[in-house]
């Protein structure tokens, strides 16, 4: 009996000597190339590009842009505001407790709250509202 259990031990050993050495092998700095090597290595390369026939390359034609229509130019889609002047959305939205202090951390260091009230897409004085809640 013992001796099947020394047995089994060394092809255990073995096993895990194998895995162990290949495991080393992986992490391994490859060897770096010799001069001489990357010199062969090239020519080597050289040849095997020269038996082939050269590739055509590709070319494809770019096409002008048609030119765009009157009728599409005068018609703008919407009325440009001017610059400096947005309008406030009135519409209301739920805005969910755990931003709050998002909210004021937004108006405490540089924005303003009409830009945080753009954002959240709510209105001014919620904003208002929510920074001058007490905090918890």
């Amino acid at each position: 009996m013992p001796s099947e259990w020394s047995t089994d031990a060394e092809v255990d050993r073995e096993k895990i000597d194998r895995a162990r050495k290949n495991a080393e092998d992986l992490f391994k700095p490859r060897p770096q190339l010799k001069p001489v090597d990357r010199v062969a290595a090239t020519e080597s390369s050289d040849l095997s590009t020269q038996s082939q026939p050269r590739r055509q390359p590709r070319i494809f034609r770019v096409l002008p842009a048609p030119p765009a229509r009157a009728a599409d130019v005068e018609t703008p889609a919407q009325p440009k505001l001017p610059r400096g002047r947005r309008m406030v959305r009135r519409v209301s939205r739920a805005i969910p407790s755990s931003q709050f202090g998002r909210i004021r951390a937004l108006t405490s260091y540089g924005m303003t709250q009409a830009q945080v009230a753009e954002l959240y897409d709510v209105s001014v004085e919620e904003i208002e509202r929510i920074v001058s809640e007490p905090r918890l």
